[in-house]
C-alpha cells in the first residue's frame, strides 16, 4: 500500500471524527482589565470577599464571563454575558448541603445510567432573574436560600460500557435531569514539555 492511500485513509477518519464534536467549551483566567464592566450590588456581596479571579468561558455558542471569589469560607461565582448582564449566579456545596431526596434522585439516575461514578464537584445555582427592575437580585445566592429555581450542576466522573469520561449535569433542585455535555479536560497551554 502506498502513502498516499494511508494518508487518505488518515484524513477520512480525522474529518469524521470532528464533525461529530458537540458544543465545547474552554474556560481559562483573564485579568480584571479585560472582564466586562458589571454593577457589582456591594451591599449583597460585601466587603469581606477574598480570592478575586475572572475567567473567560468559550464555546461553540457564546462567550461567558466568571467572577469567582471566596467569602465565609464559601466559593462564588458570577457568570456574565458579553454586555456585562447577569446570567447565573451560585456557590460550590457537598452532598450533605443538598436535601436529602433531592440527592437520593441524583444519585438513582448516576447508578442506573451508568456502571461507575464519582462526583467531582456540586455547585448551587441561582438562575437570576428579577421582573420588577432592570438589576439584578443577588439576596438569594449569599443567603443560600433553596428555591423551586435553583439547579444543581455535578461535575461528574462516569465509566460505563462504552467508554469513560467527565460529565457536566444539571438537575432541577426536585432531582430530576435538565441536561448533560461532556466536559473538557482542563487546558493546560501554559505548559511547555
Amino acid at each position: 500500500m502506498g502513502y498516499g492511500l494511508w494518508f487518505g485513509l488518515f484524513v477520512f477518519i480525522g474529518t469524521s471524527l470532528c464533525q461529530g464534536q458537540n458544543r465545547e467549551e474552554r474556560e481559562h483566567r483573564i485579568r480584571k482589565s479585560q472582564f466586562p464592566t458589571v454593577q457589582l450590588d456591594s451591599l449583597a456581596i460585601g466587603p469581606r470577599i477574598k480570592q478575586k479571579r475572572y475567567y473567560k468561558e468559550v464555546d461553540s455558542l457564546q462567550t461567558t464571563y466568571i467572577f469567582k471569589f471566596k467569602k465565609d469560607r464559601l466559593h462564588y461565582f458570577l457568570s456574565y454575558d458579553d454586555t456585562g448582564n447577569l446570567i447565573t449566579s451560585g456557590f460550590r456545596v457537598n452532598e450533605i448541603d443538598i436535601p436529602e431526596e433531592t440527592y437520593q434522585k441524583i444519585e438513582g439516575y448516576l447508578s442506573d445510567t451508568y456502571e461507575k461514578f464519582r462526583i467531582k464537584r456540586i455547585f448551587h445555582e441561582y438562575p437570576v432573574v428579577n421582573t420588577e427592575s432592570d438589576t439584578p437580585d443577588l439576596s438569594d445566592t449569599f443567603q443560600n436560600l433553596m428555591l423551586p429555581g435553583n439547579a444543581y450542576k455535578l461535575i461528574v466522573f462516569v465509566k460505563n460500557s462504552t467508554g469513560r469520561g467527565e460529565l457536566d449535569l444539571w438537575f432541577k433542585a426536585d432531582g430530576s435531569l435538565i441536561r448533560k455535555r461532556p466536559a473538557l479536560p482542563m487546558n493546560h497551554d501554559r505548559i511547555l514539555y
